[in-house]
Protein backbone atom coordinates (compact mmCIF):
# COMPACT_ATOMS: atom_id res chain seq x y z
CA UNK A 1 0.00 0.00 0.00
CA UNK A 2 1.19 3.51 -0.90
CA UNK A 3 4.16 4.52 -2.99
CA UNK A 4 5.94 6.28 -0.12
CA UNK A 5 6.83 5.74 3.52
CA UNK A 6 4.82 8.02 5.82
CA UNK A 7 5.20 6.57 9.29
CA UNK A 8 6.58 3.53 11.03
CA UNK A 9 6.71 2.06 14.51
CA UNK A 10 9.35 -0.42 15.65
CA UNK A 11 9.61 -2.22 18.99
CA UNK A 12 10.86 -5.33 20.73
CA UNK A 13 8.37 -8.08 21.58
CA UNK A 14 9.21 -10.46 24.44
CA UNK A 15 7.57 -13.88 24.69
CA UNK A 16 8.09 -15.38 28.14
CA UNK A 17 7.26 -19.08 28.44
CA UNK A 18 5.41 -19.09 31.77
CA UNK A 19 4.51 -22.74 31.21
CA UNK A 20 5.79 -25.51 28.93
CA UNK A 21 5.70 -24.64 25.23
CA UNK A 22 6.55 -26.52 22.04
CA UNK A 23 6.93 -24.92 18.62
CA UNK A 24 6.88 -28.14 16.68
CA UNK A 25 9.31 -28.95 13.91
CA UNK A 26 7.83 -30.07 10.60
CA UNK A 27 7.96 -33.62 9.34
CA UNK A 28 11.46 -35.12 9.50
CA UNK A 29 13.05 -38.39 8.45
CA UNK A 30 14.65 -39.14 11.79
CA UNK A 31 14.59 -42.68 13.14
CA UNK A 32 12.51 -41.78 16.20
CA UNK A 33 9.43 -40.48 14.41
CA UNK A 34 7.36 -40.65 17.62
CA UNK A 35 9.31 -37.73 19.14
CA UNK A 36 7.99 -34.25 18.42
CA UNK A 37 10.98 -31.94 18.39
CA UNK A 38 11.32 -28.18 18.96
CA UNK A 39 12.03 -26.28 15.75
CA UNK A 40 15.59 -25.06 15.15
CA UNK A 41 17.14 -22.82 12.50
CA UNK A 42 19.96 -23.66 10.08
CA UNK A 43 22.46 -23.16 12.91
CA UNK A 44 20.56 -25.56 15.19
CA UNK A 45 19.38 -22.74 17.43
CA UNK A 46 15.96 -23.02 19.06
CA UNK A 47 13.64 -20.22 17.94
CA UNK A 48 10.05 -19.21 17.26
CA UNK A 49 9.54 -18.40 13.57
CA UNK A 50 8.27 -14.90 12.90
CA UNK A 51 5.58 -16.40 10.66
CA UNK A 52 4.25 -18.37 13.64
CA UNK A 53 4.04 -15.22 15.78
CA UNK A 54 2.35 -13.32 12.99
CA UNK A 55 -0.17 -16.14 12.56
CA UNK A 56 -1.08 -16.01 16.26
CA UNK A 57 -1.39 -12.21 16.12
CA UNK A 58 -3.66 -12.32 13.10
CA UNK A 59 -5.84 -15.12 14.46
CA UNK A 60 -6.38 -13.31 17.77
CA UNK A 61 -7.14 -9.96 16.10
CA UNK A 62 -9.69 -11.77 13.93
CA UNK A 63 -11.37 -13.09 17.09
CA UNK A 64 -11.47 -9.59 18.57
CA UNK A 65 -12.98 -8.13 15.39
CA UNK A 66 -15.58 -10.88 15.05
CA UNK A 67 -16.54 -10.61 18.71
CA UNK A 68 -17.52 -6.94 18.53
CA UNK A 69 -19.11 -7.01 15.06
CA UNK A 70 -22.83 -6.33 14.73
CA UNK A 71 -23.59 -7.50 11.22
CA UNK A 72 -21.25 -9.01 8.66
CA UNK A 73 -18.17 -10.13 10.67
CA UNK A 74 -15.49 -7.43 10.73
CA UNK A 75 -12.87 -10.04 9.83
CA UNK A 76 -13.19 -12.09 6.67
CA UNK A 77 -12.67 -15.84 6.78
CA UNK A 78 -9.30 -16.37 5.01
CA UNK A 79 -10.26 -19.95 4.11
CA UNK A 80 -13.77 -19.25 2.83
CA UNK A 81 -13.78 -19.31 -0.98
CA UNK A 82 -17.53 -19.82 -1.49
CA UNK A 83 -18.54 -16.87 -3.67
CA UNK A 84 -22.10 -16.38 -2.42
CA UNK A 85 -21.26 -16.06 1.29
CA UNK A 86 -20.98 -12.68 3.02
CA UNK A 87 -17.85 -13.73 4.93
CA UNK A 88 -15.92 -14.60 1.78
CA UNK A 89 -12.15 -14.24 2.12
CA UNK A 90 -10.80 -10.90 0.93
CA UNK A 91 -8.19 -12.72 -1.17
CA UNK A 92 -10.90 -14.48 -3.19
CA UNK A 93 -13.22 -11.48 -3.32
CA UNK A 94 -10.52 -9.08 -4.53
CA UNK A 95 -8.59 -11.29 -6.93
CA UNK A 96 -10.21 -9.83 -10.08
CA UNK A 97 -10.80 -6.28 -8.85
CA UNK A 98 -8.95 -3.06 -9.65
CA UNK A 99 -5.77 -3.18 -7.56
CA UNK A 100 -5.96 0.56 -6.78
CA UNK A 101 -8.99 -0.07 -4.53
CA UNK A 102 -7.73 -3.21 -2.78
CA UNK A 103 -6.93 -1.50 0.54
CA UNK A 104 -10.29 0.27 0.70
CA UNK A 105 -12.23 -2.93 -0.02
CA UNK A 106 -10.32 -5.19 2.38
CA UNK A 107 -11.64 -6.10 5.82
CA UNK A 108 -9.92 -4.37 8.79
CA UNK A 109 -7.74 -7.40 9.52
CA UNK A 110 -6.53 -7.69 5.92
CA UNK A 111 -5.79 -3.95 5.92
CA UNK A 112 -3.31 -4.60 8.70
CA UNK A 113 -2.03 -8.12 7.97
CA UNK A 114 -2.47 -8.20 4.20
CA UNK A 115 -3.93 -10.74 1.77
CA UNK A 116 -2.96 -12.16 -1.62
CA UNK A 117 -3.73 -8.81 -3.27
CA UNK A 118 -1.70 -6.57 -0.95
CA UNK A 119 1.21 -6.80 1.44
CA UNK A 120 1.11 -6.75 5.22
CA UNK A 121 1.76 -3.60 7.24
CA UNK A 122 3.51 -5.76 9.86
CA UNK A 123 6.93 -7.40 9.72
CA UNK A 124 7.95 -9.74 12.58
CA UNK A 125 11.42 -11.23 12.93
CA UNK A 126 12.18 -14.71 14.23
CA UNK A 127 12.32 -14.81 18.03
CA UNK A 128 15.39 -16.18 19.80
CA UNK A 129 16.10 -16.94 23.44
CA UNK A 130 17.35 -13.94 25.40
CA UNK A 131 20.64 -14.23 27.31
CA UNK A 132 21.98 -17.55 26.19
CA UNK A 133 20.78 -20.60 24.40
CA UNK A 134 19.94 -24.23 25.08
CA UNK A 135 20.79 -27.19 22.88
CA UNK A 136 17.74 -28.95 21.49
CA UNK A 137 19.09 -32.35 22.58
CA UNK A 138 19.07 -31.10 26.19
CA UNK A 139 15.38 -30.21 26.23
CA UNK A 140 13.15 -32.21 28.61
CA UNK A 141 10.73 -34.72 27.10
CA UNK A 142 7.19 -35.65 28.09
CA UNK A 143 5.09 -38.68 27.15
CA UNK A 144 1.73 -38.28 25.48
CA UNK A 145 -1.00 -40.57 24.30
CA UNK A 146 -3.73 -40.26 21.71
CA UNK A 147 -7.42 -40.37 22.66
CA UNK A 148 -9.82 -42.83 21.07
CA UNK A 149 -12.63 -40.71 19.58
CA UNK A 150 -15.22 -43.45 20.15
CA UNK A 151 -14.44 -44.66 23.67
CA UNK A 152 -12.93 -41.48 25.06
CA UNK A 153 -10.09 -43.57 26.51
CA UNK A 154 -6.49 -43.99 25.47
CA UNK A 155 -5.87 -45.20 21.94
CA UNK A 156 -3.74 -48.32 21.62
CA UNK A 157 -0.56 -47.69 19.67
CA UNK A 158 -0.97 -43.89 19.72
CA UNK A 159 1.76 -43.09 22.22
CA UNK A 160 4.16 -40.27 21.42
CA UNK A 161 6.73 -38.07 23.09
CA UNK A 162 7.39 -34.37 22.79
CA UNK A 163 10.07 -31.89 23.78
CA UNK A 164 9.16 -28.73 25.62
CA UNK A 165 10.72 -25.59 27.01
CA UNK A 166 9.72 -23.35 29.93
CA UNK A 167 11.01 -20.42 31.98
CA UNK A 168 12.74 -18.91 28.95
CA UNK A 169 12.12 -15.61 27.19
CA UNK A 170 12.23 -15.14 23.43
CA UNK A 171 12.77 -11.78 21.72
CA UNK A 172 11.52 -10.61 18.32
CA UNK A 173 11.66 -7.29 16.50
CA UNK A 174 8.43 -5.75 15.19
CA UNK A 175 8.03 -3.16 12.43
CA UNK A 176 4.69 -1.66 11.38
CA UNK A 177 4.79 0.66 8.38
CA UNK A 178 2.22 3.18 7.14
CA UNK A 179 -0.16 2.57 10.02
CA UNK A 180 -3.49 4.22 10.73
CA UNK A 181 -4.17 5.04 14.37
CA UNK A 182 -7.07 2.57 14.64
CA UNK A 183 -4.61 -0.20 13.80
CA UNK A 184 -2.54 0.69 16.85
CA UNK A 185 -5.74 0.50 18.88
CA UNK A 186 -6.53 -3.00 17.64
CA UNK A 187 -2.99 -4.09 18.51
CA UNK A 188 -3.46 -2.53 21.94
CA UNK A 189 -6.17 -5.10 22.71
CA UNK A 190 -3.86 -7.84 21.42
CA UNK A 191 -0.95 -6.70 23.62
CA UNK A 192 -3.22 -6.47 26.66
CA UNK A 193 -4.36 -10.06 26.20
CA UNK A 194 -0.76 -11.20 25.73
CA UNK A 195 0.26 -9.44 28.92
CA UNK A 196 -2.57 -11.19 30.77
CA UNK A 197 -1.40 -14.59 29.43
CA UNK A 198 -4.62 -15.22 27.52
CA UNK A 199 -3.06 -16.11 24.16
CA UNK A 200 -1.41 -19.56 23.96
CA UNK A 201 1.16 -20.38 21.28
CA UNK A 202 2.47 -23.53 19.68
CA UNK A 203 1.52 -27.19 20.00
CA UNK A 204 -0.74 -28.76 22.60
CA UNK A 205 -2.87 -25.82 23.66
CA UNK A 206 -5.65 -28.19 24.81
CA UNK A 207 -3.08 -30.26 26.72
CA UNK A 208 -1.98 -27.33 28.86
CA UNK A 209 0.97 -26.28 26.71
CA UNK A 210 1.59 -22.89 25.13
CA UNK A 211 1.14 -20.52 28.08
CA UNK A 212 3.15 -17.36 27.48
CA UNK A 213 3.30 -13.75 28.57
CA UNK A 214 3.93 -11.22 25.83
CA UNK A 215 5.24 -7.71 26.47
CA UNK A 216 6.45 -4.85 24.28
CA UNK A 217 9.51 -2.74 24.93
CA UNK A 218 11.00 0.47 23.59
CA UNK A 219 8.58 1.57 20.84
CA UNK A 220 10.10 4.04 18.42
CA UNK A 221 7.83 6.01 16.10
CA UNK A 222 9.28 7.46 12.91
CA UNK A 223 7.50 9.97 10.68
CA UNK A 224 8.84 10.70 7.20
CA UNK A 225 8.29 13.69 4.95
CA UNK A 226 7.61 17.34 5.58
CA UNK A 227 4.54 16.88 7.80
CA UNK A 228 6.35 16.73 11.12
CA UNK A 229 4.49 15.79 14.31
CA UNK A 230 4.03 18.69 16.70
CA UNK A 231 6.69 18.35 19.38
CA UNK A 232 6.50 20.10 22.77
CA UNK A 233 10.00 19.54 24.12
CA UNK A 234 9.26 21.27 27.43
CA UNK A 235 6.31 19.06 28.41
CA UNK A 236 7.59 16.10 26.35
CA UNK A 237 4.36 15.70 24.46
CA UNK A 238 3.86 15.02 20.76
CA UNK A 239 0.85 15.09 18.46
CA UNK A 240 0.88 12.11 16.11
CA UNK A 241 -1.17 11.28 13.02
CA UNK A 242 -2.01 8.12 11.09
CA UNK A 243 -1.10 7.51 7.47
CA UNK A 244 -4.55 8.63 6.30
CA UNK A 245 -3.91 12.14 7.65
CA UNK A 246 -0.35 12.21 6.31
CA UNK A 247 -1.09 11.05 2.77
CA UNK A 248 -1.82 13.90 0.36
CA UNK A 249 -1.34 12.48 -3.17
CA UNK A 250 -4.12 12.70 -5.78
CA UNK A 251 -4.93 8.98 -5.47
CA UNK A 252 -5.80 9.30 -1.77
CA UNK A 253 -9.46 8.62 -2.51
CA UNK A 254 -8.64 5.07 -3.64
CA UNK A 255 -7.64 4.08 -0.10
CA UNK A 256 -10.67 5.38 1.82
CA UNK A 257 -8.65 6.05 4.97
CA UNK A 258 -10.46 6.55 8.25
CA UNK A 259 -10.92 10.17 9.30
CA UNK A 260 -8.79 10.35 12.44
CA UNK A 261 -8.03 13.27 14.70
CA UNK A 262 -4.41 13.67 15.82
CA UNK A 263 -3.60 12.10 19.19
CA UNK A 264 -1.35 13.59 21.87
CA UNK A 265 1.15 11.21 23.49
CA UNK A 266 3.95 11.51 26.04
CA UNK A 267 7.48 10.65 24.94
CA UNK A 268 10.94 10.02 26.35
CA UNK A 269 13.07 11.52 23.56
CA UNK A 270 12.35 13.14 20.21
CA UNK A 271 14.53 14.34 17.36
CA UNK A 272 13.76 16.25 14.17
CA UNK A 273 15.65 16.36 10.89
CA UNK A 274 14.70 17.83 7.53
CA UNK A 275 12.46 14.95 6.48
CA UNK A 276 12.34 12.61 9.50
CA UNK A 277 11.07 12.78 13.08
CA UNK A 278 11.91 10.04 15.60
CA UNK A 279 9.95 9.69 18.86
CA UNK A 280 10.98 7.15 21.52
CA UNK A 281 8.75 5.97 24.38
CA UNK A 282 9.39 4.32 27.74
CA UNK A 283 7.34 1.45 29.18
CA UNK A 284 4.53 3.52 30.70
CA UNK A 285 4.27 5.67 27.60
CA UNK A 286 4.09 2.56 25.42
CA UNK A 287 1.25 1.21 27.55
CA UNK A 288 -0.59 4.49 27.16
CA UNK A 289 -0.06 4.56 23.41
CA UNK A 290 -1.40 1.06 22.79
CA UNK A 291 -3.58 0.02 25.70
CA UNK A 292 -5.01 3.08 27.42
CA UNK A 293 -5.83 4.80 24.14
CA UNK A 294 -7.14 1.68 22.36
CA UNK A 295 -10.81 2.74 22.69
CA UNK A 296 -10.01 6.13 21.16
CA UNK A 297 -8.29 4.52 18.18
CA UNK A 298 -10.53 1.53 17.57
CA UNK A 299 -13.83 1.02 19.43
CA UNK A 300 -15.27 3.22 22.16
CA UNK A 301 -18.68 3.67 23.74
CA UNK A 302 -20.56 6.89 23.06
CA UNK A 303 -22.69 8.75 25.61
CA UNK A 304 -25.83 6.91 24.48
CA UNK A 305 -24.16 3.53 25.08
CA UNK A 306 -23.65 2.67 21.39
CA UNK A 307 -20.22 1.79 19.95
CA UNK A 308 -18.16 4.43 18.20
CA UNK A 309 -14.70 4.93 16.77
CA UNK A 310 -13.35 3.13 13.73
CA UNK A 311 -15.67 0.23 14.54
CA UNK A 312 -18.61 2.12 12.99
CA UNK A 313 -16.76 2.80 9.73
CA UNK A 314 -15.57 -0.80 9.49
CA UNK A 315 -19.01 -2.26 10.23
CA UNK A 316 -20.73 -0.06 7.65
CA UNK A 317 -18.21 -1.11 5.00
CA UNK A 318 -18.53 -4.80 5.85
CA UNK A 319 -22.33 -4.66 5.84
CA UNK A 320 -22.17 -3.06 2.39
CA UNK A 321 -20.03 -5.96 1.16
CA UNK A 322 -22.65 -8.38 2.48
CA UNK A 323 -25.40 -6.50 0.63
CA UNK A 324 -23.44 -6.55 -2.64
CA UNK A 325 -22.87 -10.30 -2.41
CA UNK A 326 -26.52 -10.90 -1.53
CA UNK A 327 -27.68 -8.90 -4.57
CA UNK A 328 -25.22 -10.57 -6.95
Amino acid sequence: MLKKILNEISMTFHIEATGPILIKEGDTKEEDSSLMRFVVDANQKIFIPGSSIRGVWRSWCEKIARTISNGVPLACDPFNNILDTENLSCSKRLEKMDTSNVYALSCPICKLFGNTSQGSRIRISDAYIVNGDIARDNLPVRDGIGIDRFTGGSSSGAKFRYQYLSDKTFEAEIHIRNFELWQLGLLGYLFRDFREELIPVGFGKTRGLGKVKGTIEGPKLTFYGLQHPRINSTDKKAEIKGSGSLYTDVDKGHYCFATEAPVEIDFKTASNSAIKTIIELDGDQAESLFMKKSPDYWANVKDDGTPGGYYLIAQEARNHIGEVIEDA
